[in-house]
C-alpha cells in the first residue's frame, strides 16, 4: 500500500452534532440532514446510515445519482432530492423505486414531468419556492400559476421549502425578508388548496441564528459535520468536527540561507532551515490556496506551509519542531486544539470551508475512527533517517 493522506471520520462525533442540534430546536421540529457532495466530503453512504441509526427524520441528496448511493447503503429513511429529477419517465420510476422525493424547482420542468407520471399515480414532491437566492425554485407568481398542476395533477405537495442567502450574516434583515416571502407565498398557496405537510427554510446558519426560522423542518449541512457557517454563530451549540485529514513527513531535508522552494521559488530560506515533504497536494485536496498561507499541525506544534503546494507534494517549516521526523502523522486540519480550522484555513486560501471539505479527492480513503487497520498510519515504514525519501510502503 502507497498511500498519501487518509481522512479518518468520525462517526461518534457525527451522532453528537446531530443530537445537539435536536437539542437547539423546539419539540416536533424534524431535521431534513444533508448528505449531499458526499456528504460534504465524508462518505455519503456511512453517515447517511450512522445519521439514519440515530434517528433523524429526513436526509437529502443533491441528486437522484446521489439518492441511489444512499439506498444501495441500507438507509430507508425519508429522502429529498434537492435537484429534483429530469422530466422522464425512467426518472420518475426509480424515484419510485426508490422512495425518494424529488424537489420541483421550475415551472416547464414541473409541467413536462406531470406528463410523464404514469396514469393514477400520485408522485410525492417537494415544492420549491425562490425568496431571494435566485439561483433554484419557483417565483411566488410561478407557483401560483402552477396551482391548476400542484393541486389536481399527478402530484401529492408534501413540502414546500426555500433557502436561505444570508442567514449567516450579522444583519438579521436579509433573512427576514425571506421569511416573510416564504411566509406570504406559503399562505397564499393554502388559500388556494395547497396545503403541505412540512415547511423549511432554515439550513444549517438559519438553524443557529433564530429560532424562527426552524417552522417544521430544519436542513442542516456544515453543522452536521461539526463547524459553523460563522464562528460565532450558535456559539452555545456543542459542535465536533468529523473529519481528520491526515498524511505523514516522507522526507526532511536542511537548507541553506537563500534556497528557493518550489515551484516559482515564491519562498527562500531566510535561515538555515528544516523542511519536510508531504506526499499530498492539490490532486488530493489540499488547496493550492493555501502555498505560504496554511499550516499544519505535527507533534502537537504547528508549522507553516511554505512554498508553492504542487500536485502531489506540500512542503513544510520544521525549523520550530527539531524533533520532528520522517514518517510523523501530521494533520492538515481536524479536531482537538493542535488541529488547524477548515473554516479558518478555508478563509487564509480565500475560499470557504466548505470548498476544502467537499474538495478531498476519492482517492483519499474515508476510514471510521476505530477502523485503522488498514489505514496508511499503521502501514508506514521509515528507518528514522531525517534525510531520504521513504515511502509508506518501505520502499525508498
Amino acid at each position: 500500500m502507497n498511500a498519501r493522506a487518509v481522512c479518518v471520520i468520525d462517526l461518534d462525533a457525527l451522532a453528537a452534532n446531530l443530537s445537539a442540534l435536536r437539542r437547539a430546536l423546539a419539540p416536533g421540529v424534524r431535521i431534513c440532514a444533508v448528505v449531499k457532495a458526499d456528504a460534504y466530503g465524508h462518505g455519503a453512504a456511512t453517515c447517511a446510515r450512522t445519521l439514519a441509526a440515530s434517528g433523524v427524520d429526513w436526509l437529502a441528496t443533491a441528486s437522484l445519482e446521489e439518492a441511489r448511493v444512499v439506498r444501495s447503503a441500507g438507509v430507508a429513511t425519508p429522502l429529498l432530492v434537492l435537484g429534483g429529477i429530469e422530466p422522464s419517465r425512467a426518472a420518475v420510476e426509480e424515484a419510485c423505486r426508490l422512495d425518494v422525493v424529488p424537489a420541483l424547482l421550475d415551472a416547464d420542468e414541473t409541467a413536462a414531468l406531470a406528463t410523464v407520471v404514469p396514469a393514477g399515480q400520485r408522485l410525492r414532491v417537494h415544492l420549491k419556492i425562490d425568496t431571494g437566492m435566485s439561483r433554484a425554485g419557483l417565483t411566488p407568481t410561478e407557483a401560483r400559476d402552477l396551482v391548476p398542476l400542484l393541486r389536481d395533477g399527478p402530484f401529492e405537495v408534501h413540502g414546500i421549502y426555500s433557502h436561505l442567502a444570508c442567514a449567516d450574516a450579522p444583519d438579521p434583515g436579509s433573512w427576514r425578508q425571506q421569511l416573510a416571502g416564504f411566509e406570504v407565498a406559503s399562505a397564499d398557496l393554502a388559500a388556494v388548496g395547497v396545503r403541505p405537510t412540512l415547511r423549511h427554510l432554515a439550513n444549517s446558519a438559519g438553524l443557529l441564528a433564530d429560532h424562527a426560522l426552524h417552522l417544521d423542518m430544519v436542513r442542516p449541512g456544515l453543522a452536521l459535520y461539526g463547524h459553523r457557517p460563522q464562528p460565532d454563530l450558535g456559539a452555545a451549540v456543542n459542535l465536533s468536527p468529523v473529519m481528520e485529514f491526515a498524511t505523514w513527513i516522507s522526507q526532511i531535508r536542511t537548507l541553506p540561507p537563500g534556497t528557493g522552494v518550489g515551484y516559482g521559488w515564491t519562498w527562500r530560506a531566510r535561515r538555515q532551515t528544516r523542511l519536510a515533504t508531504l506526499p499530498v497536494g492539490y490532486a488530493q485536496g489540499y488547496s493550492r490556496g493555501l502555498s505560504n498561507r496554511g499550516e499544519v499541525a505535527l507533534r502537537g506544534q504547528r508549522a507553516p506551509v511554505v512554498g508553492n503546494i504542487s500536485m502531489e507534494h506540500t512542503t513544510i517549516d520544521v525549523t520550530e519542531i527539531p524533533e520532528a521526523r520522517a514518517g510523523d502523522r501530521v494533520l492538515l486540519w481536524g479536531a482537538g486544539p493542535e488541529a488547524p480550522d477548515v473554516m479558518a484555513l478555508g478563509c487564509a486560501a480565500e475560499t470557504i470551508g466548505y470548498e476544502l471539505l467537499t474538495g478531498v479527492a476519492p482517492s483519499v480513503r474515508r476510514v471510521p475512527r476505530g477502523h485503522l487497520s488498514d489505514a496508511p498510519e499503521s502501514v508506514a515504514k521509515t528507518t528514522g533517517r531525517e534525510d531520504g525519501e521513504v515511502s509508506f510502503d518501505g520502499s525508498r
